[in-house]
């Protein structure tokens, strides 16, 4: 039984309501919750619900059941005559305002893009009930807010993507924005990787190989090499996976998720063994290694790999500092690292070795030579491409990436590339045009671009398809001719 107290406002036993049906499954309970409920028991009901004439709560159903909660015997009702088919555009209309959920408020945009869009081509000047549904709509995303409603709606759109229409996986993966584990952005980018695996495991194929006259890149491992004849190759350039560092894709066993780093260390000099017998006698094998902190100190990867490798009968002549620009954080009570160590092997100390090219390389500030206005020109031990002193035809990680979505549909994952210079200094230092270049860690043929441009052969070894064909893309360009 109504009893009005004030024009168009009654009040109610809370008893008598019926949930709102739309906005009872749309809205879960608010984190400011108790806020709102201390609230209503110190002033009581400020704002009326709106309620129809069937007695069911168009707008207020979560002060209806904090009124229940706090045993309220009369609420504030305003009684409206709401059509069947505006009930529910009423009722999440008139929530707007309050604190919501990254659920709710995707619950929301759900409803108002479902019941609230105009349709392309229809004109809101000639319809007022368009004009209203437009003006409701840009009103609801304007107090959402435009960045955070094209985020959610991206994130929604790539959750069903990747696990069909399921709106309890979408609240799940939305509820994680909630529960402070993550932001918008994070999740959006975190979608953005999953799906692009997605796809690249039905682009890439199992197995992929890249053979042509001038480059071959095999899809198997570098420990055997039996692909090549005995004393056929005249430099090594590699950089192989880091100890703990990264997973590259290639199974749980790869090279470099060892437990520890003395497994790491075996395993690797392991892979360099058969690299003696293809290397031949006045070969180089260059290898850039670097260091990680656990529990609190540096791992002495690279000096261990060293001591490793001079036991097996390699000969360390010398060592490169690649003196690096964009350096990674190195947290903790100690220097921020900004180099990585490339190693010098060689197999006996006849080795070739010439660096009359830098005679004809500008180097005015002896960034990493020295005496390059005299006769004889050194090359320097520390590297430093910081501001990109020496120029190639080089693609970067950003541009081979967009090249393998155009030519290839698929994401190429792998960043962690050579500057295209590394491979450069050592290939014209210790080959000739026409010598043969092996890297054993393939990756996505930094060193096979220098190789073709320098007019030499190159072989890699990759255990990940992806990345060959990530390969493909970088050295087609150079139209090599496809070996049958």
């Amino acid at each position: 039984m109504k009893n009005t107290i004030l024009p168009n406002v009654s009040v109610v036993a809370p008893q008598m309501l019926k949930k709102n049906s739309t906005t009872y499954s749309m809205y879960v309970v608010p984190f400011n919750y108790e806020d709102i409920s201390n609230n209503i028991r110190e002033f009581g009901l400020l704002t009326p619900l709106l309620v129809n004439f069937d007695y069911e709560i168009i707008s207020g159903n979560l002060r209806h059941q904090i009124a229940l909660d706090l045993g309220l015997e009369e609420v504030p009702v305003v009684f409206i005559d709401a059509p069947e088919n505006m009930k529910a555009v009423l009722s999440v209309s008139t929530n707007q305002f309050r604190v919501k959920s990254i659920v709710e408020i995707a619950s929301e945009i759900r409803f108002y893009n479902e019941y609230y869009s105009v349709r392309r081509g229809e004109r809101t000047d000639l319809n007022p009930q368009l004009k209203i549904v437009k003006e409701e709509k840009d009103a609801a995303h304007k107090s959402i807010g435009q960045y955070k409603v094209n985020m959610i709606k991206s994130i929604e759109k790539k959750v069903i993507q990747l696990y069909g229409n399921d709106i309890e996986k979408i609240n799940k993966e939305l509820s994680k924005i909630d529960n402070k584990k993550t932001t918008l952005n994070e999740m959006d980018k975190k979608l953005d990787r999953e799906l692009h695996k997605k796809n690249n495991s039905v682009v890439v194929p199992t197995q992929y190989e890249y053979i042509t006259e001038k480059v071959k890149i095999y899809n198997s491992s570098c420990g055997n090499l039996y692909h090549l004849e005995d004393n056929s190759i005249q430099t090594v350039i590699t950089s192989p996976p880091y100890f703990q560092m990264r997973n590259y894709g290639t199974g749980k066993n790869q090279l470099g998720l060892e437990k520890n780093v003395v497994n790491f260390i075996y395993n690797l000099s392991d892979l360099f063994e058969d690299t003696k017998r293809v290397l031949k006698s006045e070969g180089s094998l260059f290898v850039n290694i670097n260091d990680c902190v656990i529990d609190g100190e540096y791992q002495s990867v690279p000096e261990l790999f060293l001591i490793e490798m001079k036991k097996r009968g390699w000969k360390y002549v010398d060592q490169y500092l690649w003196l690096k620009s964009n350096a990674q954080f190195t947290p903790g009570k100690r220097s921020v690292r900004n180099y990585e160590p490339i190693f010098h092997f060689v197999k006996n100390a006849n080795y070739f070795f010439n660096d009359n090219w830098l005679t004809e390389f500008i180097d005015d500030n002896n960034t990493i030579s020295m005496g390059t206005k005299m006769k004889y020109p050194k090359l320097l031990s520390g590297l430093d491409f910081s501001d990109n002193i020496l120029k190639s035809a080089a693609s970067n990680t950003l541009s081979l990436r967009k090249k393998c979505l155009e030519k290839k549909n698929f994401l190429m994952e792998h960043s962690a590339t050579f500057p295209l210079s590394l491979p450069l200094i050592f290939v014209l230092s210790t080959s000739k045009p026409g010598d043969t270049i092996l890297d054993l860690f393939n990756g996505t043929a930094s060193s096979g671009e220098i190789s073709v441009l320098t007019s030499r052969k190159y072989v890699g070894y990759e255990l990940n398809p992806q990345f060959v064909m990530a390969s493909e893309v970088r050295l087609s360009e150079y139209e090599l001719a496809q070996v049958a």
